[in-house]
């Protein structure tokens, strides 16, 4: 297993590897960068994309408060966590990440405001053949 962060610093001291990356939506055009879009799911895309996937499968991504609770885990203690306002910017991020995407994403994420890929199943979209160029 190999575990990435975008923070250097945090490479450093925890032995990690790094990923350089910049703020902005959509996906980076630089060889080895991703695009931050404002939280880790976004660049966890990013990174898939970097290392060859040809199909992303999204699972957790509700992009929205549901009962008033930012996460199904709860809050974050010491990091920030969404608001309706935030939230609505990730949604114009991934927007954006989907109009120039050149790989296949899909949204298996049973309830979601996240309307810009294509809604599947999980245990079908797992089934189906991985797009050429894989």
């Amino acid at each position: 297993m190999e575990l990435w962060t975008g923070n250097r610093e945090a490479a450093r001291i925890y032995s990690l590897n790094f990923v350089d990356s910049e703020p902005g939506a959509g996906l980076s055009t630089h060889p080895n960068r991703i695009r931050q879009g404002g939280n880790s799911g976004y660049q966890a895309v990013g990174l898939a994309r970097l290392f060859g996937a040809a199909r992303v499968i999204l699972l957790g991504y509700d992009m929205q408060m549901t009962g008033q609770r930012t996460h199904w885990h709860g809050d974050h203690r010491n990091l920030g966590n969404p608001t309706q306002d935030r939230l609505k910017v990730w949604r114009k991020r991934f927007a954006e990440m989907a109009e120039q995407a050149d790989i296949e994403i899909l949204n298996a994420t049973r309830v979601s405001a996240l309307n810009c890929f294509r809604k599947v199943d999980l245990i079908e979209s797992l089934a189906e053949p991985a797009p050429l160029g894989a």
